[in-house]
């Protein structure tokens, strides 16, 4: 019994000297939509204590990214603080160059959570530690021109190129896959251009209990482009183009062009935020199917319009996004789908989160299906897209932590 006392004792004086230890420190609570490297974070920035709940939390840190020009990403930190006396929220933001090595990028973000937090640190007990230096900035290393550090031989185009195998089997099973893409973009502040072009083939051979062999071959080509010109704060005016073929599809070649027109209630520049957008399109479709349709056709074109309406929320207290796309086509008003795609996570009370969503479509516009037989194995092996009027995913979870409240130890053994 003397042994439970001095053991319960001995516990009690650590929770309080640990207590004491972490009082000079503000506490954060990082709330991250992209990677913000927390175990470095943990391990060499020791300067401030890491909550696992945002609620008590001294400054609260939502992190969010957005795609930039020439495969960049714009990350928005914003910075929340508790106390009354820092100007309530503050929002640092810089972009992320594509070709970097984690370490660069692990250091870019650090180095902007520095700014973010700086506040917090100045208003705690561990100010008068804080320590600081300024680099001298040259003056010829700014383009006077441009207003950029260096010219761009590129004029803001950003190009990938990949190639993509795999090769798996076994005794009774193989599958070969092979893809090819090629991308290309030019993002600038009142326009964005993109084009995209990928070919996949998919092989696959079953042996079946009888010793027959059953073959599965998916081949599919893409060509995408798109351009939006930025009219306004909200609107945006632009047109899709692409083109291919699908052996899933029932299309030996495709292609549409649609010209389109956005509204964003909000300004894009909150559009890592918050976003309520509707998406008008309307445009033309041209079809040559491998085998005739159900509407006994080898080759159609059509005229077919969508709206799709996307709203998107990330605060605090967890994220709202839903997105209801409307399609139809205008020579038959009757052949049209509609899907509803809603996503939530809720932090409901300190430890508690929420999430549920899914998906779940009407679908009356394929026109595409095969009016042929579809053998059971293609049907199995989802070689052939086959028609329905409905569709639908539904996912529901919570996750409840408890306990400690502080995340600052990382023991990265085994």
């Amino acid at each position: 019994m003397r042994n439970l006392i001095t053991l319960g004792f001995t516990i009690l004086v650590c929770f309080v000297c640990n207590g004491q230890s972490d009082t000079t420190k503000p506490s954060i609570f990082l709330d991250c939509q992209t990677n913000c490297f927390t175990t470095f974070l943990r391990q060499e920035h020791g300067y401030v204590n890491y909550k696992r709940e945002r609620q008590g939390a001294d400054v609260y840190i939502l992190v969010t990214q957005q795609s930039a020009s020439a495969g960049a990403r714009e990350i928005q930190m914003i910075f929340d603080y508790a106390d009354p006396s820092i100007t309530s929220t503050d929002t640092v933001k810089y972009y992320r160059p594509a070709n970097i090595s984690e370490v660069e990028r692990r250091d870019l973000f650090v180095r902007n959570f520095k700014k973010g937090i700086l506040p917090a640190l100045l208003n705690s007990d561990i100010a008068d530690r804080i320590d600081y230096s300024v680099e001298k900035i040259e003056e010829d290393s700014v383009d006077k021109d441009t207003g950029e550090n260096e010219k761009d031989p590129w004029k803001l185009w950003s190009f990938n190129l990949g190639l993509d195998t795999r090769v798996n089997g076994e005794a009774s099973f193989s599958e070969q896959f092979y893809s090819g893409r090629f991308s290309a973009s030019q993002v600038k502040e009142d326009y964005k251009f993109f084009i995209f072009t990928r070919y996949s083939l998919n092989q696959s051979t079953f042996t079946l209990s009888d010793g027959e062999e059953v073959k599965s071959e998916n081949r599919r080509s893409t060509f995408f482009t798109q351009y939006v010109k930025s009219i306004s704060p909200n609107w945006s005016l632009g047109a899709r183009a692409s083109a291919g073929s699908s052996s899933f599809g029932n299309t030996d070649f495709e292609a549409l062009f649609k010209p389109a027109i956005e509204y964003n209630i909000f300004p894009y520049s909150e559009s890592s935020t918050k976003r309520f957008s509707f998406l008008y399109s309307v445009g033309i479709e041209y079809r040559n199917y491998t085998e005739l349709t159900v509407f006994d056709k080898l080759e159609e074109t059509r005229w077919r319009q969508g709206l799709d309406i996307e709203y998107i929320l990330t605060q605090k207290w967890g994220e709202i996004e839903f997105d209801i796309e409307f399609d139809q086509y205008l020579h038959d008003l009757s052949l049209y789908s509609i899907s509803f795609n809603p996503n939530i996570e809720l932090n409901l009370v300190r430890g508690l989160s929420l999430e549920f969503g899914g998906d779940i479509s009407f679908v009356g516009d394929r026109i595409n299906i095969s009016k042929g037989e579809i053998s059971d194995q293609d049907i199995i092996l989802q070689n052939r897209q086959l028609d329905t009027n409905y569709s639908y995913f539904s996912y529901v979870g919570f996750n409840y932590r408890f306990g400690t409240r502080n995340n600052n130890i990382v023991n990265p053994r085994f």
